[in-house]
């Protein structure tokens, strides 16, 4: 515990430190000189202010609103999954460490099955003003159909508005850029972040240094209540997330680091208590040649696991333990890829995540221990629009009670872009 928070803060220092070191920094480099990834390598979008955004009137595939100063256009993509489970994994969507039956399990040494869906398909609507008197502004709006009763969700709709972002879009500390190109729906078991409903300051500082703060909420709690306490987790403040982007000709490096209050409130009946969050990320993309590049991701924390994909939804940020107080759950990650391109229009991906708890003895027996998945692939693009790829991926988990479970999955895909 003590190493834990001894290297949050080191990493913490050398973010705040390396912001003030670059600033004073001489360089004849230009904003040009930047890295500025191809869109083909990215299976989300990097997610830009409006004064970014609307650095040029170049808005390809948008129209004008008649009597406005607003132009729109409508994207997203079809794309249709068919996938061969060999272990009965339970989640048939994505595939997730936690999805996989360990030992003393009904499941475990289910038979393989047969699945196909086409709800990763989704569709966006993005609204930009073009007027030089007046502030940049920009309105994204995107869903899916990522459910069980494939019924439209909501992923993303925000407004940017100069340099602030607000409304519920990727955290602060998801590097997206951070992780090669996968088919599964999952975006890497060990990528720490998700989405989340937010205020956030976006700024380039330099022509090299990009920095943002951001107040999100923090919409996923993880305090598991074993002992059937009455009360509810809550909280009274916003999570803080700060990070800083530099950019080189062929590299990105990121740091972020994030803090939030836990509560438990007990009522009248029940105990109150409180733990503090924090983590931090190392994060980056380098490009090699044309035609490779490699990612990571690491992550470290204390009552952070919910933000690591991974744990979401197992009550990993901390445990009301039996005299009623919070025992925090230390929690790191770390993912690395590789993308190798062998022709024009032809490539191959792999990922690798990797995560896991320090869970005290008093968590559930089957919740989530640690645990790794890969992915390896092999897409064809056609062009600019349509793709097709197949990929093999395999996993493993390991539970509170040490029980061990593993499966493998293939999954075939064709996507078109509009």
């Amino acid at each position: 515990m003590k190493n834990n928070s001894f290297l949050l803060g080191i990493l913490f220092f050398n973010l705040l430190s390396f912001h003030v070191f670059a600033q004073g920094k001489n360089t004849n480099d230009t904003i040009n000189n930047q890295l500025v990834i191809p869109d083909s390598d990215l299976k989300e979008d990097i997610l830009k202010t409006a004064a970014e955004r609307l650095t040029s009137d170049d808005f390809l595939g948008s129209w004008p609103m008649f009597g406005t100063d607003l132009r729109m256009k409508i994207g997203g993509y079809l794309k249709a999954d068919m996938l061969y489970d060999f272990d009965g994994t339970r989640d048939k969507s994505q595939f997730l460490m936690s999805s996989i039956p360990v030992e003393g399990e009904a499941a475990y040494g289910n038979d393989g099955y047969l699945y196909a869906l086409v709800k990763e398909t989704r569709v966006n609507i993005d609204i930009r003003r073009f007027a030089t008197d007046k502030i940049p502004i920009q309105l994204f709006f995107e869903g899916d159909f990522f459910n069980t009763d494939q019924r439209f969700r909501i992923r993303h709709a925000y407004l940017a508005a100069g340099d602030f972002i607000i409304g519920q879009t990727w955290t602060t500390l998801s590097f997206l850029e951070s992780m090669a190109f996968m088919i599964d729906f999952a975006a890497g078991d060990a990528l720490f972040g998700g989405r989340s409903v937010q205020v956030r300051y976006q700024k380039q500082v330099s022509e090299k240094i990009k920095i943002a703060a951001g107040l999100e909420y923090l919409g996923a709690l993880g305090i598991e209540n074993s002992n059937n306490f009455d009360g509810q987790a809550n909280i009274k403040l916003p999570l803080l997330a700060l990070k800083m982007d530099y950019r080189w000709k062929t590299g990105v490096l990121f740091l972020g680091s994030s803090m939030a209050q836990l509560r438990w409130e007990g009522g009248t009946t029940g105990p109150k208590d409180q733990v503090l969050q924090i983590d931090a990320v190392i994060a980056g993309r380098q490009y090699i040649g044309k035609n490779n590049y490699f990612t990571y991701n690491v992550s470290l924390g204390n009552a952070s696991g919910e933000n690591i994909i991974a744990f979401i939804g197992s009550n990993a940020n901390a445990v009301l333990n039996a005299e009623g107080k919070l025992d925090a759950i230390p929690a790191k990650s770390i993912m690395l890829g590789f993308m190798h391109r062998w022709a024009e229009g032809l490539e191959s991906n792999f990922n690798y995540a990797y995560g896991w708890l320090d869970a005290p003895d008093s968590r559930a027996p089957f919740a989530l221990k640690r645990g790794g998945v890969g992915h390896l692939n092999l897409v064809r693009h056609f062009d600019e629009r349509f793709s097709i790829g197949a990929e093999y991926i395999w996993g493993a988990q390991r539970t509170s009670n040490d029980a061990f479970g593993n499966a493998e999955r293939v999954q075939f895909m064709a996507k078109f872009e509009f």
